[in-house]
């Protein structure tokens, strides 16, 4: 308003070119000093697929940042609407319903996140499935409180729960899945969490939010820098039971960062003290029991990074080192129960250990 104030005062001084010249400065001014407005974090937090979400962007306008947040938000509830396995109604819920019924038709979204998991299942040799519906529902490791007594299946139990896990009874025709094996269950734990992430992200993109991040869990997607340009640090934590400290830091500007670890999702025998946690390894039907105690993975996006930090975790930190080498666009960090930390070729410079308990090993 002063800017224009002044332009109308010295038009009555000045001829037409003049005048001209003036408010074409007018205009430059005010275009600048709008688009000179500071960024403000905005940042809302809610519980969305059984676990915390955590979304952060930097917007110039608080009403339209706050608009994308509540889609975002929006965009995963229909996710989690689509794929839970325990919402009725939902695709997964009703496909598991009928498992040896009848075929049921789900949606375009549901086809295709199915698909990418059975794409996934051939490039990892069956290390990543969502067949294990029976094996999970055998164990109840994320439905086990602290409340509970939980309990440990028989070895005749789980050879019986491994023959019902065949992803070869998936069976598709047009937009319609049938599970011919009445006692298999299908999963999308596994990939649904990184694929919302992603879909949320998207949201915020495409509405011009290029700084900021996604973090469903611990299911991290960056957006792009910060606005000064700076990189985002994100802690990856320390993989023990009972603490929230951090083990490492790193810096990214875009892409996805997800860790898999023995820590999160388990209980332990009162009986023997054994610890199960929720990472199933399909070949012997058991909790998977190896050296590690966590695998991080970044990628370009949640969805790869979400599958292949289980994927890894199952197949050990040797084999896991060498799958996840030969992946372009993929790097691995690996923390063994010692508390050495083994990393792929070009993640290691980009990160900082935190934890003085913990050592490089290579």
């Amino acid at each position: 308003m002063d800017i224009e104030g002044e332009v109308f005062i010295i038009r009555k001084f000045i001829n037409y070119k003049e005048k001209l010249f003036i408010l074409l400065i007018a205009l430059v001014l005010l275009l600048t000093a709008c688009s000179d407005s500071t960024p403000e974090l905005l940042r809302e937090t809610k519980f969305v697929l059984g676990t915390l979400g955590n979304i952060q962007i930097y917007s110039s306008s608080p009403k339209k940042g706050n608009e994308a947040l509540t889609s975002a938000y929006g965009r995963i509830t229909d996710i989690e609407n689509t794929m839970s396995t325990t919402i009725e109604n939902s695709d997964i819920y009703r496909l598991n319903a009928n498992a040896g019924v009848e075929a049921v038709e789900v949606s375009p979204e549901t086809l295709k996140v199915i698909h990418k998991a059975l794409d996934y299942y051939e490039v990892t040799n069956g290390t990543f499935s969502i067949g294990l519906g029976a094996l999970l529902d055998l164990w109840g490791i994320s439905k086990v409180t602290a409340d509970d007594t939980p309990k440990i299946p028989t070895e005749a139990e789980i050879e019986e729960a491994k023959n019902h896990v065949d992803l070869r009874n998936l069976e598709f025709k047009d937009s319609k899945i049938f599970i011919k094996d009445p006692n298999m269950t299908i999963d999308l734990g596994g990939i649904a969490k990184g694929y919302a992430v992603d879909e949320a992200a998207n949201i915020l993109q495409n509405s011009g939010f290029n700084s900021g991040f996604v973090d469903l869990g611990g299911d991290i997607y960056v957006l792009g820098p910060k606005p000064d340009g700076t990189p985002w640090k994100i802690g990856i934590q320390t993989p023990e039971i009972g603490t929230n400290t951090v083990m490492a830091g790193i810096e990214l500007t875009e892409g996805s960062i997800v860790t898999s670890g023995d820590y999160q999702r388990y209980f332990i025998d009162p009986k023997t003290g054994r610890h199960y946690h929720h990472i199933i390894n399909p070949a012997t039907g058991y909790p998977t029991d190896n050296n590690l105690a966590s695998v991080t993975i970044v990628a370009k996006t949640a969805l790869e990074a979400d599958i292949l930090s289980t994927t890894a975790f199952v197949m050990g930190l040797e084999e896991g080192l060498k799958f996840i080498e030969a992946l372009p666009g993929v790097e691995g960090i690996f923390v063994t129960k010692e508390k050495l930390v083994y990393t792929t070729s070009d993640v290691k410079d980009k990160i900082s250990l935190m934890n003085e308990a913990y050592q490089y090993a290579n």
